[in-house]
């Protein structure tokens, strides 16, 4: 039996932005207006060398995101649970049009640096205090390298900054695989008061097509194809790297194969609808385990995308 995993760490920091011509700057053609959210998972259970299924659980669709748009400017993103439930706003904040911060309400906050039009840093807040830094390096106009400093790490992992923002560092992150992920992290006896970890960059043409992380011993990595169609997301924040996948490469991500050190795998595949060249429903289909070789999760999530008239 193949045994998979979720790449919490890889996958949560799998995406900052990409590299458009005016890092700081999102004005897409095509404005979303709102995003929308439904999942089935089926449960299932090895037996007799087959996977074989057990339950299932659904969660019905509903608007999980509204963009607040001023002009051609992204103002900020409210988020709603499935009650219909505000969560909570990103605001957006810009110096002329680039932007420079990113924060919720007074608790946490991004600010975002730059060096000769470039991104060069991204330093995260809870209050006063720095949680985590995140330094870029160039290489013919893309993002090569991120070098991540977290000043404490089972900290944030218990109190972390509103995780949502690190949906822009892979291709969909839900709420509860970024908790999944900041329980790993609190939970791994080799984490430190403070860590620090790289992740680089491979490009084929406008497109991440490999992302390695190295934090300490363990290396992972993760290998990406995609389509041909326009990524609505591309160029969010437009510091043009901010999201490494979703939002550094140019297209949508089709696929998704990660593997650490110790050999743990995961794939997702990705469908998508499209009008026109745009993508107006994206559906990611993956393996999730819950206790060891025995029961895993097959999952399907749905993103309905809608745009502004």
């Amino acid at each position: 039996m193949k045994k998979t995993i979720l790449l919490g760490a890889i996958l949560v920091l799998g995406l900052f932005f990409v590299s458009c011509e005016k890092e700081g700057q999102y004005t897409p053609k095509n404005k979303i207006d709102r995003i929308s959210y439904s999942s089935s998972t089926t449960f299932q259970m090895y037996l007799n060398d087959v996977w074989n299924d057990v339950g299932t659980s659904t969660v019905s669709k509903y608007v999980s995101e509204i963009w607040n748009w001023d002009g051609k400017m992204l103002k900020s993103i409210t988020h709603y649970n499935d009650k219909g439930e505000l969560m909570y706003t990103e605001n957006y904040e810009y110096d002329g049009k680039r932007l420079v911060s990113v924060s919720w309400g007074t608790a946490g906050r991004y600010t975002i640096s730059y060096d000769k039009g470039k991104i060069s840093t991204i330093d995260g807040y809870n209050g006063t205090e720095k949680m985590i830094t995140y330094v870029f390096s160039h290489e013919n106009g893309k993002v090569t390298k991120i070098a991540i400093t977290d000043y404490d790490a089972k900290k944030a992992a218990v109190n972390p900054l509103p995780t949502n923002i690190l949906r822009f560092f892979i291709p969909n992150a839900n709420i509860q695989s970024l908790k999944e992920m900041m329980k790993s992290i609190q939970s791994d006896p080799n984490t430190k008061e403070i860590e620090s970890y790289d992740i680089n960059f491979e490009w084929t043409g406008n497109n991440i097509s490999k992302m390695t992380m190295l934090r300490g011993a363990s290396t992972t990595t993760a290998n990406y194809t995609y389509d041909n169609k326009t990524n609505p997301f591309y160029g969010l924040f437009d510091i043009s790297e901010y999201s490494y996948i979703q939002i550094m490469s140019k297209n949508n991500v089709t696929r998704l194969v990660a593997e650490n050190s110790n050999n743990v795998h995961e794939e997702r595949d990705y469908i998508y609808t499209y009008e026109k060249d745009l993508p107006t429903m994206q559906t990611c289909s993956y393996k999730q385990p819950v206790e060891g070789d025995i029961y895993r999760n097959s999952i399907s999530e749905i993103y309905t995308y809608e745009y502004k008239k």
